[in-house]
């Protein structure tokens, strides 16, 4: 395999700055108008709900307790009788399944505290989502285990700003992938070159010192 020259691919790269730029603008370009215009924005709306002892005088006992709940409880949040209902209550032309995909459920660690987080194309509707989800599972839980140890902590919130749309992020990220691709493209093309461009190559390739070269002259033909 022939060997490479760095300095001499270095040099060549430099030569064809031109059309790496090209390529990172026109990524970059591409990328922007991509998220900005095709990408469907989707938002985010969490609330958080807390386990509390019944009694007042709280112990360690209960609160272990409680943090053992936590795990039972985070199943029982995208459980079918709860999502079915919420999906009645805010009448959502979607299934159990599909709104199940768009809802985490996460235990804050050494908490008793459950975070449930709700992804939308909807700001408005991941914030009606999310407090119908732990407003429908408190009450879900006091029928199924006769407990009142369930409350919301936090609120929902509408987000107003996507959180998968950050256009100079993307647009940044976009073009170093057009500086990938270009410098891919120049790398493959100076290496499937086999023409000989300089007096340096040819005494490179042959080992010899080049004495003397002629110009090419062009002839009249080529003059107009």
């Amino acid at each position: 395999m022939e060997e490479i020259n760095v300095k001499e691919i270095l040099d060549f790269f430099v030569s064809k700055l031109y059309f790496i730029l090209i390529f990172i603008v026109l990524f970059a370009g591409l990328g922007y108008f991509y998220f900005a215009h095709i990408q469907t924005p989707r938002y985010h709306s969490s609330t958080t709900i807390i386990l509390v002892s019944e009694q007042e005088d709280t112990n360690t006992t209960n609160i272990s307790m409680n943090q053992q709940l936590v795990a039972t409880y985070s199943e029982i949040v995208k459980n079918r009788s709860v999502l079915s209902k919420v999906i009645n209550k805010l009448d959502l032309d979607m299934s159990v399944k599909e709104l199940a995909e768009d809802i985490s459920v996460t235990a804050v660690d050494d908490t008793e505290i459950i975070k449930i987080e709700v992804s939308s194309e909807d700001n408005i509707l991941a914030r009606d989502i999310a407090s119908e989800v732990a407003l429908t599972f408190i009450s879900e839980v006091n029928d199924i285990f006769n407990l009142q140890n369930v409350t919301i902590l936090s609120e929902a919130q509408i987000e107003k700003e996507p959180y998968n749309v950050s256009l100079v992020k993307q647009a940044a990220l976009s073009g170093f992938v057009g500086l990938l691709v270009s410098l891919v493209i120049l790398f493959l093309v100076y290496y499937f070159d086999t023409t000989v461009k300089s007096v340096e190559q040819v005494e490179s390739k042959i080992k010899l010192t080049v004495l003397g070269t002629v110009e090419k002259v062009k002839d009249k033909n080529e003059r107009k």
